[in-house]
């Protein structure tokens, strides 16, 4: 990025203490996989959040990050309740919204807003920006002079009050963000949801959308929910950060703690693809062996377990997994001495492990039965992701 990017402040831990204004726990979302035209019926489902738990407290930034598949955008869209959960429960302001029908959420969606990825199709092309930005005024029935409070979120949000009646396609990708993020501001919402905000936009411009973001939460004490599969932005943006793997929170901690101690043999995989930003400075990324599991028919155990190269220190044999780790699901567990630090591992990172991950990512091995080549997969980049997130709604709240 070509400007610096404001890191948040305040404390970068993962307990912020108080009640979360919002708290979801034990969230289970499945999509039926259907077959027939006239007569449909499921033969599966795609497990896409399997017993999630999030807390998002009042003027901080959660970060999630994974691959794409990983249930990420899934667990967003259940948080501001645009989809159903299969199972568990989303508090907000201490109030259960699991079950409200869509008339009582009508309160609940004032105070929680959603800027989406693409800042080209999130927007209506036949609408002018003053239209596309009065919109959430308009259908919850604020009253007042909606011309003037569109032109003064414009101004906040650094576009021209006087492109009122500009259309979209006259403005670049970045300024479309920002029209995004000004309807998302109009209702005066105390949490945002930032689904991949910057990952459609230029590098050049992306420090200026995430700096607008942490002015924005400083002026106005807002909460966001981080979607990203970059780990540098989540970085700079996020309080706390929760890493998925296939529909699971596989380590949660906040900023600092997770990226000088992380626990986790994926997380670690991820940091090491990250780039660091120095110049000149090299790392040698710890690839994974294997591709991603389908959600359609998840592993056993720990999710992870196939690709997983310190289970295979653990067992000695390049190709062996632990039976504990193909069996038993690991619960999310404090780390010792590291307060608010969790990860579900049952044999977490030690001192010297990352180095003897490396060493062991250049074999050949037999994983379950299948050859899996030597040197396995960034997961940095996605490549050939075993299912994107699935049922995204581009509609407003």
């Amino acid at each position: 990025m070509s400007e610096q990017v404001s890191t948040t402040t305040g404390p970068a831990t993962a307990s912020d203490g108080g009640t979360p204004l919002v708290r979801a726990r034990g969230l289970v979302k499945r999509f039926p996989i259907t077959r027939g035209i006239i007569l449909k019926r499921a033969v599966g489902h795609i497990h896409a959040l399997q017993g999630v738990d999030l807390d998002i407290h009042a003027g901080r930034t959660l970060g999630v990050v994974g691959e794409s598949g990983c249930g990420k955008s899934t667990a967003a869209r259940v948080v501001a309740r645009l989809l159903d959960p299969t199972s568990g429960t989303v508090e907000y302001e201490g109030r259960d919204i699991t079950n409200l029908s869509r008339r009582q959420l009508v309160p609940i969606r004032r105070g929680v807003q959603v800027v989406f990825q693409d800042p080209y199709g999130s927007l209506n092309p036949r609408q002018s920006v003053g239209q596309i930005i009065s919109t959430p005024l308009r259908v919850h029935g604020v009253k007042g002079d909606r011309r003037a409070r569109v032109q003064e979120l414009m101004e906040q949000v650094g576009l021209n009050p006087e492109h009122y009646n500009r259309y979209p396609h006259e403005f670049s990708g970045g300024q479309r963000q920002r029209i995004g993020i000004a309807r998302a501001l109009a209702l005066e919402p105390r949490l945002i949801i930032c689904d991949e905000p910057v990952s459609a936009l230029d590098v050049s411009i992306q420090a200026q959308v995430l700096n607008l973001l942490a002015d924005l939460q400083r002026d106005r004490g807002l909460a966001y929910m981080f979607i990203s599969h970059d780990l540098g932005v989540v970085r700079h943006v996020s309080h706390q950060i929760a890493v998925m793997y296939l529909g699971n929170i596989v380590e949660r901690a906040g900023r600092d703690q997770l990226y000088d101690a992380p626990k986790h043999p994926y997380t670690v995989a991820l940091i090491s693809a990250a780039p660091t930003g120095e110049r000149g400075a090299r790392t040698r990324r710890l690839l994974l062996a294997g591709d991603v599991p389908s959600p359609a028919d998840p592993p056993t155990g720990c999710a992870f377990h196939p690709r997983c190269p310190k289970a295979r220190l653990v067992s000695g044999d390049a190709g062996e997994v632990p039976e504990r780790c193909r069996a038993e699901k690991p619960p999310l567990t404090p780390v010792d001495g590291a307060e608010g630090h969790e990860v579900a591992c049952w044999y977490p990172i030690e001192a010297g492990d990352e180095e003897r991950m490396r060493e062991i990512q250049t074999q050949d091995i037999t994983i379950d039965g299948h050859d899996v080549a030597g040197g396995g997969s960034d997961p940095g980049i996605d490549v050939q992701p075993a299912a994107k997130d699935v049922a995204s709604d581009s509609t407003g709240l």
